[in-house]
């Protein structure tokens, strides 16, 4: 499921910390067994970094220890070496150094590190549910009746052709668009999920990280994760660089659920700096009723939020 994806990359690292984790286990024990003295210097080291942890708010802390562990480093390296082992051996196994196999690089606000872009996409192509992706290639303008739909003679395909050109320029300039979130709302069979999923492929071919949902699975999923008490699933929602929600006013409404969860959502991607992309067949009236107008001041932040009234007749 594309929903997944995320979390599958998430558990793809951690699986590869584990196994450098027991690698560097395998190591230690080899070279321990090989050459002991190896072992007592580490054990040393251990201990007296330990001892000046726990007596840092007792007693002055030991001046001369960096010295003495740079010391007891040296002495390790140059047994590695003398037992036939390369001076790094013992060094933190990592497959990717920048991050440090964790997914993500950067002080303060993290960013995903390139091989979890890499992970991301390739996981991504393997999809089965991306087989079908709708482009923007694929949009057909054709479709749209040149009937006017505004007051000043806009038709419904030059309305469209608007549409479909900001989208693309939404997802060309992802991660950084002009307004970090998207609204398409209107009518049913007015080209809202098909701009949507146009972004979601945009995005994809341009390795930027993002999930693409709809409304029923994502409270589903928070509901799964609230009782269970399990959020590893929610987080990529909050976590991914580009979040894609679709049929927003299908969903379920459960009680302290799709209300606080969506208003949580929004509102901590919206901080974070993070792109939401979401459709609906609701008016902004019936978005109000249903969600609050905590919510709806979200999605109508001007700062934040472009919105996209879908007009006109129904194409499908």
């Amino acid at each position: 499921m594309n929903n997944q994806v995320f979390v599958q990359m998430l558990h793809i690292l951690a699986e590869r910390r584990r196994s450098g984790e027991r690698e560097e286990d395998r190591r230690r024990a080899e070279v321990i067994a090989r050459c002991p003295e190896i072992g007592q210097i580490m054990d040393a080291r251990r201990e007296a970094v330990m001892k000046s942890v726990y007596s840092a708010f007792a007693q002055p802390a030991d001046e001369n220890l960096p010295e003495k562990v740079a010391q007891w480093n040296a002495q390790i390296k140059a047994l590695l070496v003398q037992n036939g082992f390369a001076a790094d051996y013992l060094d933190p196994v990592f497959q990717c150094a920048l991050c440090e196999d964790t997914g993500y690089v950067g002080k303060g606000k993290k960013q995903l590190c390139a091989c979890a872009r890499a992970l991301y996409s390739s996981l991504l192509e393997n999809a089965e549910d991306f087989q079908d992706a709708q482009t923007f290639a694929q949009f057909d303008l054709a479709r749209f009746p040149e009937t006017p739909v505004d007051k000043d003679g806009t038709t419904q395909r030059q309305k469209m052709a608007r549409f479909r050109d900001y989208c693309l320029a939404y997802a060309d300039a992802l991660p950084h668009p002009e307004r970090k979130n998207l609204l398409l709302y209107g009518g049913s069979g007015l080209g809202k999920t098909f701009l949507l999923r146009c972004i979601h492929a945009r995005a994809r071919e341009r390795d930027i990280p993002a999930l693409c949902v709809t409304a029923n699975h994502l409270i589903r999923t928070a509901r799964k994760a609230i009782f269970s008490r399990e959020q590893e699933d929610m987080d990529a929602f909050y976590e991914t660089e580009l979040l894609l929600v679709d049929d927003l006013g299908t969903e379920p409404m459960i009680e302290n659920v799709t209300v606080e969860e969506l208003f949580n959502l929004i509102n901590e991607r919206q901080n974070a700096g993070l792109c939401t992309v979401l459709s609906t067949n609701l008016s902004l009236t019936d978005l109000q009723k249903r969600y609050t107008e905590r919510i709806l001041s979200r999605l109508l932040d001007r700062q934040a939020c472009q919105v996209l009234h879908f007009v006109g007749k129904d194409i499908r």
